[in-house]
């Protein structure tokens, strides 16, 4: 009979095993058994209850919402956070089945937001995704918007419209948008930005979202500001109604503007973005991809600023007739950052030499064979110190590094939203592999920091960032050992550090800044009017004309 800590062990694991095995231990005079055998016997009797409530949802095609919480609630107390999105995005498909439109869109968002936000596995598959698209679709052919106006203007400027989910001082997509108004032709283009307002609550709320956000107008203000002092303004849609009436007066304020290009900002978690993609409210729709695209065969272009996700993706665009291209989404070297953080404030030596690697996916770029890399340099150079700045779960690589006896020397600080400025606290920045993030080696270069980054493989994510630095900052093959003797250079001798560090400045300015990435936008929307001019008989989506790749790394 296995003992205790083994059953208790399977449990938490997520193993379902005969409860009997429990009883034994339940009825024990030790207080410390009696818990832990109660304990995991509510444990199995939740899994068991969170079954039967799915199972209860599927009998009735997931349209009762009180079940549906009750699921969700017992999930979330699991720890079950992969199972809670399908139930939830199939119960707002059965809604907008009913026509109850408002209510299935809010649903979708509640589940598609708390999958994103939490590195689900749905919204990663693209087949539940493209489900999630023809629910979207479905609602906005259900809702019947019918513009005003034919979406084909004849303006002087091309007209822009930059579609977010919401604008914030401190955000990534915000400071992209006033990169993109600061340096593009207003000559030739007339850039205007639209918030959706999408995770703002709406005095008609249907379906609770997990989170909501304050309006844009007070988190956003010197964005917008800043937005208004380059002509280029920003429109907040109402929150008054529900999230139906908010699209139908976004969509009349862009046809009432006479836009002629919607570029995308959003992922699927803005219902608002998705109806709008299925409408005709501009000539061209663009969806600018960060991480996965709105899936609608409304857009004329799905625009990557991932060169992975590019490659992985165009197959699967090209079979559907839409187009797709890669833009490098440079660096603002001329954006204003605040004060250079102090290393006294996170307890770093003024003395030490500081290393540092940033990313979004840190804890899956920081390899294995990354880690015993920084682990030579940590042994070989006492005062030096490694930060990693990026969220994730870094339990092996802190296990990893404690085992080695460095574990002192290595800092977490966690999501930074002052980066690049925060690079500044750093003296080398270091490029993971063999697969590397692109854009906090830019960062770093734009900060006027020495980079290393290794040629690990032919693919984009080994290959980009020592493309990036060039062959003076580069490994040129997968060799740890000349990693580590770059690395070590730049520890002792600082006017190398220093020389370097300006070349990598010169790169960005020369190659990689916003304005190469403003011209190629300008460029790609050039392409798709006049292919639209070209073929105005035919329905978006369905053009035969492939542009060229507009950025390469150089």
């Amino acid at each position: 009979m296995p003992s205790l800590m083994e059953l208790v062990d399977r449990v938490n694991k997520g193993e379902l095993i005969d409860p009997d095995l429990l009883d034994v231990y339940q009825e024990s005079s030790n207080s410390a058994e009696k818990f832990l055998a109660h304990h995991a016997h509510a444990m199995l009797d939740l899994r068991r209850a969170q079954q039967h409530m799915l199972q209860s949802l599927e009998a009735i095609d997931y349209s009762d919402q009180k079940v549906l919480n009750q699921f969700v609630s017992v999930s979330g107390f699991l720890g079950l956070t992969d199972t809670r999105c399908a139930p939830v995005v199939k119960f707002g498909a059965s809604a907008i089945a009913r026509r109850e439109n408002a209510l299935g869109l809010e649903a979708i968002q509640n589940g598609i937001s708390y999958d994103l936000q939490h590195g689900g596995a749905y919204t990663a598959d693209r087949e539940t995704c493209q489900f999630v698209a023809t629910q979207f679709e479905r609602a906005s052919q259900f809702i019947g918007f019918q513009p005003t106006e034919r979406a084909d203007w004849n303006n002087k400027q091309t007209k822009i419209a930059y579609l977010v989910s919401g604008i914030a001082d401190d955000d990534s997509t915000s400071k992209s948008v006033l990169s993109l108004a600061k340096y593009h032709d207003a000559k030739r283009f007339k850039l205007q930005v639209f918030s959706t307002e999408a995770f703002v609550r709406h005095e008609k709320q249907l379906f609770a979202q997990g989170s909501y956000v304050v309006g844009s107008s007070k988190r956003g203000k010197e964005t917008i500001d800043a937005l208004n002092r380059l002509k280029a303004p920003a429109w907040l849609t109402p929150v008054d109604g529900d999230i139906v009436s908010s699209a139908r007066e976004l969509a009349n304020q862009l046809i009432k503007e006479h836009i002629d290009v919607v570029i995308f900002d959003t992922t699927q978690a803005d219902p608002i973005a998705a109806l709008l993609a299925n409408w005709d409210v501009a000539r061209v729709k663009v969806n600018l991809c960060r991480k996965t695209p709105l899936y609608s065969a409304g857009m004329h272009c799905v625009t990557y600023v991932d060169q992975n996700r590019f490659d992985a993706d165009k197959s699967y665009w090209q079979t559907r007739n839409i187009e797709t291209s890669f833009v490098l989404e440079g660096i603002d070297t001329d954006e204003v950052l605040a004060p250079a953080p102090l290393r006294s404030a996170y307890g770093i030596p003024e003395a030490a030499v500081v290393l540092a690697t940033a990313g979004n996916d840190l804890d899956s770029t920081l390899s294995e064979e990354f880690v015993e890399t920084l682990i030579s340099v940590l042994r070989s150079h006492p005062h030096v110190i490694y930060l990693a700045v990026g969220e994730g779960d870094f339990a092996w690589q802190k296990r990893k590094f404690e085992s080695a006896g460095v574990a002192k020397r290595v800092g977490w600080t966690g999501k930074r939203k002052d980066l690049p400025g925060f690079l500044r606290i750093a003296d080398v920045y270091l490029a993971e592999y063999p697969h590397a993030g692109a854009t906090g080696v830019l960062q770093a270069m734009s900060m006027e920091k020495p980079v290393v980054a290794m040629r690990a493989g032919e693919s984009p994510a080994q290959a980009q960032a020592a493309a990036f630095v060039g062959s003076e900052g580069a490994i040129g093959t997968r060799d740890s050992h000349a990693y580590v003797e770059r690395v070590s250079k730049l520890v002792r001798e600082p006017l190398y550090r220093s020389r370097l560090g300006k070349l990598m400045r010169d790169r960005v300015n020369q190659h990689f800044s916003f304005a190469q990435t403003a011209r190629h936008i300008e460029q790609l929307i050039d392409q798709l009017i006049q292919q639209k001019s070209e073929t105005s008989s035919t329905e978006i989506g369905t053009s035969q004309y492939q542009p060229e790749r507009l950025a390469d790394v150089a």
